[in-house]
């Protein structure tokens, strides 16, 4: 997590040193995500909404499907 001071001054930044075995890839990686950011940039302002359930109780998102050229 990361908060600003109340001044404004300075950021704080707080971390577990507890391991986990949660990976997750970014909502980037997500392409309902990307395009709804994409589209968020270019014309219609709507929050962007990941193609899976993001929070408590959720299952392990679909691998993402993107490809480097």
């Amino acid at each position: 997590m990361v908060w600003r001071t109340a001044d404004s001054t300075a950021l704080r930044i707080y971390s577990t040193p507890t391991p986990t075995g949660l990976r997750l890839p970014t909502l980037m990686h997500d392409p309902q995500y990307r395009v709804a950011v994409a589209w968020q940039n270019t014309a219609c302002n709507r929050p962007p909404h990941p193609g899976f359930h993001l929070g408590d109780g959720m299952s392990t998102p679909p691998a993402p499907n993107i490809y480097l050229r």
